[in-house]
């Protein structure tokens, strides 16, 4: 059923005159009665009475044009509420938080969209970075950040690399190594470490792996926490050295301080990613947002921005 058919039949409906609709829709009166004949044969009903000089609705096309009229309001609402978001007037943006990965450049990207879009309904949401893929694919997040995307979903999504971190130490004050001011990664072959959890980091994980086999040892792994505040914790109270990407310095403790690795320390990935089919107006904004406040972080970190799909 088009929705021509049910805006012709309601001006019919309403002023009671094929002639006075016809002249408001600006078409021809023969055209509007096709239309709504045309109506009639699709539903199997007769909607109207034709009568000489005036048109009166049956007790079957009363209650149609009830729910005609409704339907055409509604769909006038949503092409203004499609017109509006295209614009940034109107929308929601769910965002998947990703803890200190984010804390570098999200917020302040976060209070110029509001500022920019007050319209838009934009909602936070926590998952650590391998929960985020599956947020995202199932829908409850429309962007989110991790540190790299599962090959067998790749095909699924757009990803962006926002920045490109180093991993570093961290270290009890009292710690002898505390007092250089940098770290050998082989100064770690002894060393009882804290490493955040593989099933919630992959890619970090394996990275500082990685990195500790490089140097030519296994990593003395001591416990490894489910979140960086529990990493820093463990660090504190003297349970081992942690490794960790440099944005979480943003959660430094009281009796903690950071050292860089020399001799090639890991880097990390911090990717912001969408699914694709679905790149909005909104998420266009945000991520140009992003850029800008990533270049305040990247300015003191180094890291090069490299893209799979510009968004336009």
């Amino acid at each position: 059923m088009e929705l021509r058919h049910l805006r012709y039949f309601c001006a019919v409906a309403e002023h009671r005159s094929f002639t006075v609709a016809a002249r408001q829709l600006n078409v021809s009166q023969s055209g509007v009665s096709g239309q709504v004949r045309d109506l009639e044969k699709e539903i199997g009903v007769t909607l109207l009475h034709r009568r000489k000089r005036e048109v009166a609705l049956t007790p079957e096309g009363s209650a149609f044009f009830h729910e005609a009229r409704e339907i055409l309001m509604r769909s006038e609402r949503a092409v203004d509420m499609a017109m509006r978001a295209s614009k940034g007037q109107s929308g929601r943006l769910t965002v998947g938080l990703c803890g200190p990965v984010t804390a570098s450049c999200l917020p302040k990207a976060i209070r110029t969209f509001r500022k920019q879009f007050p319209g838009v309904a934009l909602s936070l949401r926590e998952h650590s970075p391998a929960e985020q893929v599956d947020a995202l694919l199932d829908g409850r997040i429309d962007m989110g950040f991790t540190r790299g995307i599962p090959s067998e979903v790749k095909h699924l999504l757009y990803q962006e690399l926002l920045f490109r971190e180093p991993v570093i130490v961290a270290l009890p004050k009292g710690h002898p190594l505390a007092q250089h001011d940098a770290v050998s990664v082989r100064q770690l072959t002894s060393e009882r470490l804290i490493l955040f959890g593989r099933e919630g980091a992959p890619e970090v994980f394996d990275s500082i792996v990685a990195m500790c086999k490089k140097a030519r040892f296994s990593p003395k792994i001591a416990d490894t926490p489910s979140s960086w505040h529990s990493v820093l914790t463990m660090v504190e109270s003297g349970e081992g050295l942690g490794l960790v990407p440099q944005c979480v310095q943003f959660l430094r403790g009281n009796d903690i301080v950071f050292r860089p690795l020399r001799d090639g320390g890991a880097r990390l990935d911090a990717v912001v990613f969408w699914r694709r089919d679905e790149t909005s107006f909104l998420q266009e904004s945000l991520l140009g947002l992003l850029k800008e406040k990533r270049s305040e972080y990247v300015g003191t970190h180094g890291a090069g921005i490299t893209t799979e799909k510009k968004m336009k």
